[in-house]
């Protein structure tokens, strides 16, 4: 046997480190049931499938034929994973048709009297396939938005499919009598458990990178986003108008702010209580998200207060979007609310980013003055 048995071994425990790394994963971000959970999987299945080769079983023996399926389904499962990291759907029926497929090739190859090349063949190429058309998933879902580190993983599964596929052709043409699994002496096992455990932690390292890059993402849009609402915070308008007004300056579009205050929101709270005061918090957000185009922007300035961003847009146009707005909401739920909007023009040239605010939240405090429910531009007159 040589030192084959270790080495696998050694292989096995590396992929039972990943998979604690990615349960941890899964554990502390509630992912169980998403990629990270998927790739915990896929690890564990694939050391204990690994470990399955390590005792002396005999060719054809159950634990060895289990160890077979463990390998393949770790490969459908990190297949699926990947699908779900990329947003796609997995097709679950085509995974459990493969996996019946090899299930098929492995009894039939019980049937044979020497069937030790046609069962390395089946596990070859159930996992070589399998990681081709990750290869092609990774490539076609991350070219764009990870470049890099998707061709990392496309390589590294590219390289580990093509020589389960050609390790398939090299067992199917050796001697019947001939033993070719990787714990056999001979026909370069050796190298491929190598290669194995250097892919293996390659493989990894991409995934982690992958999947901490959309950890990182998430946590740079809750840090711009209101946690009740959904709509923008401060911080995340004031980036936008920032851009926005740079881009103005330059030579682009003028753009208009909008601020918004619901009328009388303390007396919605102490009536009826912080709970539904949240909500209509919620509902007048949605309503200033609706019938806006997609680059404008909806966000909660603070308390009551939302501020809404319209680029591309001048005065003329706005204040009867901003009518129609407040007749809108003042029409639907309950309790009836109303809102104040004050409306400014930007004037690139003449100020910074925060000054269309500031002229949109003095025509907000005029609006209130005057009886509220209604919309007041910064020149102090509606467009005629």
């Amino acid at each position: 046997m040589g030192d084959q048995p270790l080495l696998i071994a050694l292989v096995a425990v590396q992929f039972m480190v990943h998979a604690l790394g990615w349960a941890m994963a899964a554990q502390l971000t509630r992912r169980r049931r998403d990629a990270e959970g998927h790739f915990a999987a896929f690890w564990l299945l694939l050391a204990v499938g690994m470990m399955l080769y390590v005792p002396a079983w005999g060719s054809g023996s159950a634990p060895r034929n289990l160890g077979d399926l463990m390998i393949v389904a770790a490969s459908t499962l990190q297949h699926r994973g990947m699908a779900l990291y990329w947003g796609r759907r997995p097709n679950d029926r085509g995974y459990v048709l493969w996996m019946a497929f090899v299930a098929a090739m492995l009894a039939l190859s019980l049937t044979q009297a020497n069937g030790h090349g046609l069962r390395v063949a089946n596990v070859c190429i159930g996992v070589g396939v399998m990681l081709l058309a990750t290869v092609r998933l990774t490539w076609l879902q991350g070219r764009q938005q990870t470049p890099t580190f998707a061709a990392v993983l496309a390589i590294g599964y590219a390289v580990l499919g093509v020589a389960l596929l050609a390790r398939s052709v090299q067992a199917l043409t050796v001697a019947p009598t001939t033993k070719i699994s990787i714990d056999a002496p001979g026909h370069a096992n050796v190298p491929l458990a190598i290669l194995f455990l250097f892919l293996g932690g390659l493989i990894n390292l991409a995934l982690i990178r992958l999947v901490l890059g959309r950890v990182l993402e998430h946590l740079k849009t809750q840090a711009l986003t209101d946690a009740l609402t959904g709509a923008a915070n401060r911080r995340g308008l004031l980036q936008r108008l920032e851009a926005v007004h740079a881009r103005a300056r330059q030579g682009g579009h003028g753009y208009v702010v909008m601020m918004v205050d619901i009328d009388h929101f303390k007396a919605i709270n102490d009536e009826h209580g912080h709970a539904e005061g949240d909500i209509v918090l919620k509902r007048v957000a949605q309503h200033l998200r609706d019938g806006l185009r997609a680059d404008d922007m909806v966000a909660r300035w603070g308390g009551e207060e939302f501020c809404v961003l319209l680029p591309r847009i001048r005065l003329a146009e706005a204040h009867p979007l901003a009518e129609r707005m407040t007749v809108q909401i003042a029409a639907t739920g309950n309790p009836r609310v109303t809102v104040s909007i004050g409306v400014a023009e930007a004037e690139v040239q003449a100020e910074g980013p925060e000054g269309a605010t500031h002229r949109a939240d003095a025509a907000l405090y005029r609006a209130k003055q005057t009886g509220r429910n209604r919309v007041v531009s910064a020149s102090g007159l509606a467009p005629g």
